[in-house]
């Protein structure tokens, strides 16, 4: 690594470098390219004020140092004024440069520094091709760090005005930088402030940060630094920042608060360790801000500059957390230890200590530095053993890590294992569920005694709020544990019919546990929630699908639906799952209502299937259910040995059958109304009368109104033989025959029976009706399209239209026109 070099001065022919006389290169080491040519010749060469001669020697024209970067390449040159030129004319002079695209070949200097280089000799090169500056380079005693320190260590005026001076470098690298201007007449002079400048500028900035010195006119140059010569006259200084090397006078800025620090840093302290604090600082200070870095920086550059111990651990413990959480990873890892080291001196007490603590600790595990981590996790588990009241705030910002810390020492693991055991035993129960987080990503062990303890009264605060351990649980200390302990805690809860469990199941509230946490029973009673939020009419194939609940969550499984609405939805739970005391209870009283309620004509009357339910109660533990249950079977084989004789035979018993099976009629009034309206073969033949002739439709209406007359004699005595039942049965028959045919056939049947003499069989014909026209409106429009249907279902209309005070006159689906 090498600077190229490259001298400039007035040269004859046979001196320029291309043969060309006049001011031109007369050296250029072999990296120098023509683009640097360029560069140097716009703007690095010593420029001789034109007025100097007027009143001065030549030769004690004041030396210049120019420092520019572009595109990447450094350049620093020095000049001075040799005189007259090879044909006599005034102004001669020389620039010595050297150029370099590496920053490395400053260190460990900053560019002013090398203004002292040993190699500088400002004088015409021995040959046209120097050879390389072989860095790093020698600057002389008086440009070291320490001679700078000294410089001003032991000169007051210096030291007062190092804050001023700072400030004003501060202003130079603003966004909108204001000029720093140097009064001085010795160039040294200049250089060394320039150069004690830029070591409190951050190595990279300072590289790039242009200065020049001497100069005539401040505002002719570019460059945030220049050193002016009052020898060359008065000069408009206007907003620029003045510091005058000459006068020793006060700079008319306020010092900031960071330039003070660093100015006392510098002074106070050993300069290597308070640069490094001063690199640090403005390296930090975009994530810190200016206050935070100072002091963050002081205590990793100087370690032993007297901190005290709880605002260095605040420091200390802040820098980590900022540092951290902005990704600055090559920063910790290099000054995590002295950062840590400051983190053990001193153990927080108050509740925004502790926070800052859990912040830092997530920060750094999180960036992978388990090491920063763990030094700052022990001596804060340590001091929560004292105020275990305050663990809430530490463990809220620690909760939540996916992975727990990686201990290097198994005995601080061990020995946080046990703070963290006190801790659990003692915080407030509303802390639990983010210590229990906390625990698990501090990754140390606690003992099962203490560990079970701590589990059991969260899990008592979980059961009051699922949300606090979802989607956490597995992240927490022995997260298993709890998880099984809140089960079993549910469980008993949902045994026990508990308002606010059964409230939250029947939400979904604690869906995610089922399917996170392996408990059967528990999962059971899930499935009892997910179905209770069905539909009556889709739960069913659910409970018939499930493949285990809890007897008990019939109450949930089963909510919101009534035994006489469903009765199949019933027997699927008695089949699948089983009974409880509660439930026999609720079966037999919703078993003997239905059997010993008096029947009610209309909407009120069901036409559910209880067959399934009544079969499913086959050698239930309630006696009373299993009788009813043989009595139906026993019941229902008399209706179907009924169905599968001749007419002629069944008109023999029927009435026999019909009184044996009266006791069990309201479960079986679907199979009781076939019997009392059998399929008489007739609407075939209605038909064929349309195309008859008169004569031979009267006689077709004659012989209909005879057989209607006997089965209408038939009727009535088998209604007789399930009295009450027997209108109901005819209702529920017609409604049932309806949804499982939907034929107009079904309308003719029912109107037909609106003349019946027995008020109620017309009743459970109209009520048949209306409860098909609610359910099937098209199927009553198909009848009206029936020529006969038409006329009949017209007159039908007119007849309620006629009857005062009829509920439904006029509004009903029968209305009169409707359709039309």
């Amino acid at each position: 690594m090498a600077f190229e070099t490259a001298t400039y001065t007035d040269v004859t022919a046979g001196e320029a470098i291309d043969g060309v006389d006049g001011f031109n290169f007369q050296a250029v080491s072999a990296g120098l390219t023509g683009v640097d040519q360029q560069r140097i010749r716009e703007g690095l060469l010593h420029r001789v004020v034109p007025t100097w001669a007027l009143g001065h020697d030549a030769l004690d024209h004041p030396p210049t140092c120019a420092f520019e970067v572009r595109d990447g390449r450094s350049y620093l040159a020095r000049g001075r004024s040799t005189g007259v030129t090879n044909s006599g004319r005034p102004g001669n002079q020389v620039t010595q440069v050297i150029a370099t695209s590496d920053p490395d070949d400053f260190v460990p200097y900053r560019p002013a520094q090398l203004y002292g280089a040993l190699q500088w000799n400002l004088e015409k090169a021995s040959g046209p091709e120097p050879a390389p500056w072989v860095t790093p380079l020698e600057v002389r005693p008086e440009f070291e760090v320490d001679a700078l320190q000294e410089m001003v260590g032991g000169d007051e005026w210096a030291a007062r005005v190092l804050p001023q001076y700072l400030t004003m470098i501060d202003a130079s690298l603003g966004s909108a930088p204001t000029k720093t201007v140097l009064l001085h007449t010795d160039l040294d002079e200049v250089m060394r402030w320039i150069a004690l400048g830029t070591l409190f500028v951050e190595s990279e900035r300072a590289r790039t940060l242009q200065f020049r010195a001497l100069v005539d006119d401040p505002w002719r140059v570019d460059a945030a630094l220049v050193g002016v010569s009052p020898e060359f006259g008065a000069v408009d200084l206007g907003s620029a920042n003045v510091l005058d090397l000459v006068n020793r006078s006060i700079p008319d800025i306020e010092p900031s608060d960071a330039a003070r620090a660093r100015a006392a840093l510098f002074i106070e302290h050993d300069a290597a360790e308070a640069l490094t604090a001063v690199e640090v600082s403005r390296r930090w200070e975009p994530v810190l801000g200016a206050g935070l870095a100072q002091e963050a920086a002081r205590l990793v550059g100087v370690p032993d500059s007297g901190n005290d111990g709880a605002r260095a651990w605040r420091t200390a413990v802040s820098a980590i957390d900022r540092l951290a959480e902005a990704g600055l990873e090559d920063d910790l890892a290099l000054y995590g230890e002295e950062l840590s080291e400051a983190a053990v001196t001193y153990g927080p007490t108050t509740s925004e200590e502790f926070a800052l603590a859990g912040r830092a600790v997530r920060n750094a595990h999180g960036l992978g530095l388990d090491e920063v981590a763990c030094a700052v996790l022990l001596p804060v588990l340590e001091a929560l053993t004292a105020v275990p009241a305050l663990a809430g705030s530490f463990a809220r910002e620690l909760s939540g890590a996916r992975t727990p810390v990686e201990w290097e020492s198994a005995e601080e693991r061990a020995e946080a294992g046990k703070f963290l055991g006190t801790v659990l035993a003692s915080a407030p129960k509303e802390s639990l569920p983010d210590l229990f987080g906390a625990a698990g990503a501090v990754g140390a062990p606690v003992t099962a005694e203490s560990r079970a303890a701590a589990a059991e009264n969260l899990a008592g605060l979980w059961l009051t709020d699922p949300e606090l351990g979802r989607d956490k649980w597995r992240l927490w200390l022995g997260g298993q544990e709890v998880a099984a302990a809140t089960a079993r805690r549910l469980r008993e809860a949902f045994h026990a019919n508990d308002g606010r469990a059964v409230d939250a199941l029947l939400r979904g509230d604690w869906d995610f546990l089922a399917r996170d946490y392996d408990s059967p029973e528990l999962r059971g009673w899930i499935e009892a929630g997910k179905i209770s939020r069905l539909p009556p009419a889709e739960r069913r194939e659910r409970i018939t699908a499930a493949l285990s609940m809890p007897a008990e969550a019939w109450l949930l499984a089963l909510d919101g639906s009534e035994v006489r609405d469903d009765p199949a939805l019933w027997a699927s739970w008695v089949s699948r799952h089983g009974y409880t005391a509660s439930l026999v209870v609720k079966l037999r009283a919703e078993l003997e209502k239905a059997r010993t309620l008096m029947p009610a004509l209309g909407s009120e009357v069901g036409t559910a299937d209880w067959g399934r339910l009544l079969k499913a109660l086959e050698g239930a533990p309630e006696p009373r259910l299993a009788q009813l249950s043989d009595d139906y079977v026993r019941a229902r084989a008399v209706l179907d040995a009924a169905r599968s004789k001749s007419r002629e035979e069944a008109d023999e018993t029927l009435e026999a059958d019909l009184l044996k099976v009266r006791s069990m009629a309201p479960f079986l009034l679907a199979d009781i109304g076939r019997q009392l309206l059998r399929p008489d073969g007739r609407e075939k033949g209605d038909r064929d009368t349309v195309s008859r002739d008169r004569e031979d439709r009267e006689k077709a209406k004659r012989e209909r109104a005879a057989r209607d007359e006997d089965e209408r004699e038939r009727r009535d005595k088998l209604v007789r033989a399930v009295t009450p039942w027997g209108p109901a049965a005819i209702q529920v028959y017609l409604v049932r025959l309806a949804d499982h045919r939907r034929e107009p056939s079904v309308v003719d049947r029912a109107l037909r029976l609106l003349s019946d003499p027995d008020r109620k069989v017309s009743d459970a014909a109209d009520a048949a009706l209306t409860r098909i026209a609610e359910s099937q409106p098209d199927l009553i429009r198909e009848a009206r399209g029936k020529f006969r249907l038409r006329s009949e279902l017209d007159g039908y209309l007119r007849g309620r239209l006629d009857k005062p005070g009829d509920h439904r006159r006029g509004t009903g689906r029968f209305s009169w026109g409707r359709g039309r």
